[in-house]
């Protein structure tokens, strides 16, 4: 069975973009409706009511939506804070459809708009998945996405003068940039890349406060995945939809909410 689910069938490629075209509309929601605060439990009931009403079954694993410092936690689970302005909110998510999983993450300003610090961060994380990309093809292995991934981002750090010695290097970036997708979200497959082959890249790097580096970086976090066929000579980026870039991050975000015209329920105790 491990080596029937190694490689996709086009019927079974078609099933898995769809998945992946609900997360990304799904995402393009989100953008319109992320304000300073909402809380992350909101985000994350948008997102399971985006996917079951695009005829989703659910979501293909537990959905990450944290904000702030908390987004340093690769696995967290909570969701149950307010996101602040100021802030970057990280959002690992997916759809699942027909059996077959989607696995996107975005990490976008609350207020909508990139600090100068934030967007260095984020568009250095964007170039290690690029140049992730450009080096994903049949017989590499897997692997070499992470060295690949890794080199651009101490080498991108150490040019921000955030790092300043060797000691530091992979200190902000702590896990690895690949996996296999399809009826699983971590599906089985082999090291080494092959045609039709499906996978995701997600580099990122997460600064706590307290690092050695200068204050204005502290408590940046970001990750960006999308999801990824190998094809004869390179491969295919199946995710591409979803906004990724910094300027169509945040002209989407400048879009009016739907939530605007709400008002919120006072926490306050009724007068007597």
């Amino acid at each position: 069975m491990k080596e029937l689910r190694r490689i996709n069938t086009a019927a079974e490629i078609k099933v898995m973009q769809e998945a992946i075209n609900i997360t990304h509309s799904t995402f393009e929601r989100l953008l319109t409706i992320i304000r300073p605060g909402i809380m992350e439990y909101e985000i994350e009931a948008a997102i399971h009511h985006s996917f079951l009403s695009q005829r989703a079954s659910g979501e293909a694993y537990g959905t990450i939506v944290a904000s702030g410092d908390r987004a340093r936690t690769l696995h967290y689970i909570s969701n149950n804070q307010e996101c602040k302005d100021g802030e970057l909110i990280l959002m690992d998510f997916g759809a699942r459809y027909g059996g077959y999983c989607a696995d996107l993450t975005r990490t976008v300003p609350v207020n909508g708009k990139f600090s100068p610090e934030q967007k260095a961060i984020y568009e250095l994380v964007l170039k290690a998945q690029e140049a992730s990309m450009k080096a994903c093809k049949p017989g590499v292995d897997m692997g070499y996405l992470t060295t690949v991934s890794r080199e651009v981002i101490n080498n991108g750090l150490a040019e921000l003068g955030i790092i300043k010695s060797a000691d530091e290097r992979h200190l902000y970036f702590p896990h690895g940039v690949s996996h296999h997708i399809g009826l699983d979200v971590h599906d089985a497959g082999g090291r080494t890349l092959q045609e039709n082959m499906a996978l995701t890249i997600e580099p990122g790097i997460y600064i706590p406060d307290n690092s050695r580096c200068d204050k204005k970086w502290w408590g940046i976090a970001v990750r960006i995945e999308d999801d990824y066929l190998v094809n004869k000579e390179g491969c295919e980026l199946l995710s591409g939809y979803a906004p990724r870039t910094v300027a169509d991050i945040e002209a989407m975000m400048k879009q009016p909410s739907p939530l605007d015209k709400f008002k919120l329920p006072s926490l306050e105790a009724p007068k007597k």
